[in-house]
């Protein structure tokens, strides 16, 4: 497995652990009607800043011991210049996962227009950005291992 290959496997599996920490947090916030209530838009804004911050340390850690493991286990110290290549795939992939997330957002919109309540379609985005994400990192995956 390549060097970036390696990254966005990595970042993947960090996404995922903080997001399904995430569900849990919010599903807990749900039972209790915090979600509901007047201060729902305040109780968002503070989960959104520990999802920040909770996968920026996660992505750290998981990044280095990751870096650390495969270190030791291939004796390999080089990284991977980016070249023509990697830049395109990389390209790729973001515009798949714009084209994604705008698709899940235009849908929120739409659901807005609707009457479905704020505080379910922000944290609809949240999620629209994390399953956007998942997809422009399989994307570049699949590319990297097609050999694009």
């Amino acid at each position: 497995m390549s060097y970036h290959e390696r990254n966005i496997v990595t970042y993947l599996i960090s996404g995922i652990i903080v997001m399904t920490i995430y569900s849990f947090y919010m599903l807990d916030l749900y039972q209790a009607g915090l979600l509901d209530g007047p201060d729902a838009g305040i109780e968002l804004g503070w989960s959104a800043l520990k999802l920040i911050g909770g996968s920026i340390i996660v992505t750290v850690v998981i990044s280095v011991l990751v870096s650390i493991a495969n270190a030791i286990i291939t004796k390999e110290s080089d990284f991977d210049k980016a070249d023509e290549r990697d830049k395109l795939i990389d390209l790729v992939g973001m515009k798949v996962g714009f084209i994604t997330f705008s698709i899940f957002f235009v849908t929120g919109m739409i659901w807005l227009a609707l009457g479905a309540p704020m505080q379910y379609i922000l944290l609809g985005s949240i999620y629209a950005m994390f399953f956007a994400s998942l997809i422009e990192g399989a994307t570049r995956l699949v590319l990297y291992r097609r050999g694009f």
